[in-house]
């Protein structure tokens, strides 16, 4: 089935019979290989004739990770452009400056029209809606005048844009869009310069940005233009994709499908079909040839305001070793994988949640911290704890090489100052491995760096070693202020956060970990401790009934809080491989039994209420 849909996809990219094409391709159905294998096929085709023209092939990706695996896989040929949607979309926008301008005031405009109607149709002209649009109205008219003095606008696609000529993300994609759908112009030039234009995750690529690529098809797609999405309706998550995609697609598009999941045993797969039967036409799934059974189990633990809840999931953890006779279902060396609905459920868990809950609510990491791209963390993230945790396992070499690149201890020592420096580097670096971070603090820790002069440490950081937090103020002051209180935690909650999004531990979150693998997976639901508003789980098993939003929308034909939460639950449960613990904390177990086995979800021996 792979090579006829391989076939297929050849023949779009083929001279003579070129032609667009949507690719559904599910879970584990080897998405990135088939993506891969016709990029090759393209170079193969068409690769001298672009070199010669200097024109390229764009992969649009899903993440920086996804890129960097592509990239990899194509053996880093420069034939390709790989890169994020932002990235791709700002690489065609950005030497356009007047036109941005023009696109930018325009939508001010239009958001400053809306406000002041609101405004002037307030009943109340002092209640807390009234006011807070009179603030926004007041930002819009200051974002405007800023706007008119910007002569060249800057954006980075892996950075805060905090720059007062910066472009936010959502700003990049919206004037983008908005750009390539009124400009013919720039579609040829999009055309000319990508005539094969592939797009991965095409389900949650912004609906503007798929109605623009659309607009660029229509108009120059053929035997100078392919266009190529490729994804799986059952895995959007995000509302901001286009919910109609599978229904707008041209008729005479090529619409492959790929049935088979490579990855899922077949209880997996069963229970993935079931739960998304009501999804998309394409859901079904077949199991590769060679598959075992696998095994999967629900769990429902009746909520208790007394209950220790990781002491429940290392139960469900040990009662998932028993069933599947699978030794290594087990909280040690990270054999499982943990996913939450959010992640400040992971930081309890994990022991940083004081660190998290002050940092996440600082504006400039807002797009950054969950990255591991903070600036201000360098000096933890990527020099102290890498030069302890090589100290620790005897890699002296590395723990040199380290110091000699970023330490000024090292750095230009003078021949006669050596031993004097390195028998007192010694000593720090003795100290540093006897250190208990689960008790110094990070004031201590930063301290203990800055006097021995190991590193250089953000000027931000030393203030917040010293400034009084009463002296400063939370609004104007956030950055320096999220620092200073978070100065005596122990600093081994910044290594836990970075060990986390560097996806060193064994939990993750349900949207988080989309288009990853592991042997075995418990899925952790429980509304009371999260904090999600666009998905419900509830709602989904039956212990809550639709709000009247919910009963609108579907009579309109629009997705329910209920659609959303099922593919969520999709994505959860098709990360596993061989075996799925799922354990819901609930109020109504019950209920939540008779609901999943009326759906053939589960069957009776497959659920435990504890």
């Amino acid at each position: 089935m792979n090579e006829s849909v391989d076939k297929i996809l050849e023949e779009c990219i083929t001279k003579g019979s070129r032609k667009s094409f949507f690719l559904f391709a599910g879970a584990g159905s080897g998405k990135t290989h088939s993506l891969v294998v016709l990029l090759n096929k393209i170079r193969d085709k068409w690769g001298q004739k672009f070199k010669i023209e200097n024109r390229h092939v764009a992969v649009i990706t899903y993440t920086n990770a996804a890129t960097d695996e592509i990239i990899s896989r194509l053996n880093y040929s420069p034939l390709f452009h790989v890169s994020t949607i932002h990235s791709f979309v700002w690489n065609v926008i950005q030497s356009y400056q007047s036109d941005i301008k023009k696109y930018y005031l325009r939508f001010k405009e239009e958001e400053k029209a809306e406000l002041e109607e609101k405004i002037n149709k307030a009943r109340k002209k002092e209640g807390k809606t009234y006011l807070n649009n009179v603030d926004k109205f007041g930002k819009v008219i200051k974002s405007i005048a800023k706007i008119e003095t910007v002569h060249k606008f800057i954006y980075n696609p892996n950075g805060n844009n905090f720059e007062y000529n910066a472009l936010s993300h959502a700003e990049v994609i919206k004037i983008g869009a908005k750009m390539i759908v009124e400009n013919k112009l720039l579609q040829e030039i999009i055309a000319q310069q990508y005539p094969f234009l592939l797009i991965d995750e095409s389900q949650d690529t912004k609906k503007e940005l798929v109605q623009a690529f659309f607009e660029l098809e229509r108009n120059f797609g053929g035997e100078n233009f392919t266009l190529g999405f490729i994804g799986d309706q059952k895995q959007r998550i995000y509302t901001d994709g286009e919910e109609r995609i599978t229904t707008i697609i041209p008729k005479e598009w090529e619409t492959p499908v790929k049935p088979i999941n490579y990855r899922c045993d077949k209880r997996i797969i069963k229970l993935s079909n079931k739960i998304s039967e009501s999804i998309e036409q394409n859901a079904t799934q077949n199991p590769r040839e060679n598959a075992e059974e696998g095994l999967v189990h629900l769990f429902l633990i009746r909520n208790d305001d007394e209950m220790n809840k990781f002491e429940k999931e290392a139960s469900v953890v040990l009662s998932m070793k028993e069933l599947t006779s699978d030794d290594k279902w087990s909280m040690e060396d990270n054999n499982i994988k943990i996913l939450t609905l959010e992640h400040m459920m992971a930081a309890r868990r994990l022991g940083f949640e004081e660190f998290f809950g002050i940092m996440r609510h600082v504006d400039k990491y807002s797009q950054t911290l969950l990255q591991g791209k903070v600036d201000d963390m360098d000096v933890f993230s990527k020099l102290s704890f890498p030069l302890i945790d090589s100290l620790k396992k005897g890699d002296n070499l590395y723990a040199l090489n380290l110091l000699k690149s970023y330490s000024p201890l090292l750095r230009n020592l003078p021949a006669d100052k050596a031993y004097e420096t390195l028998s007192k580097c010694r000593e720090i670096l003795n100290g540093l491995q006897k250190m208990d971070l689960g008790k110094v603090t990070i004031k201590e820790f930063l301290k203990n760096i800055v006097e021995a002069n190991l590193f250089n440490v953000p000027q931000l950081l030393i203030d917040a070693l010293s400034v009084p937090l009463e002296s400063l103020d939370e609004q104007n002051d956030e950055v320096l202020y999220a620092w200073v209180s978070a100065m005596n935690l122990p600093v081994i909650q910044i290594l836990r956060f970075n060990n986390y999004i560097n996806g060193n531990s064994m939990f993750g979150t349900h949207q988080g970990v989309k288009g990853l693998e592991f042997d075995r997976v418990l899925v952790i639901i429980d509304e009371k401790e999260s904090n999600m508003f666009l998905f419900n789980y509830n709602k989904l098993f039956g212990v809550e009934p639709l709000s009247a939003t919910d009963i609108n929308n579907r009579k309109e034909g629009k997705e329910t809080t209920i659609e959303r939460t099922m593919r969520l639950f999709y994505v959860a449960c098709t990360r596993a491989r061989h075996s799925l613990a799922i354990a819901i904390y609930t109020d109504n177990p019950e209920i939540i039994k008779q609901t999943v086995t009326r759906n053939g979800w589960f069957d009776s021996d497959e659920i435990s209420i504890m």
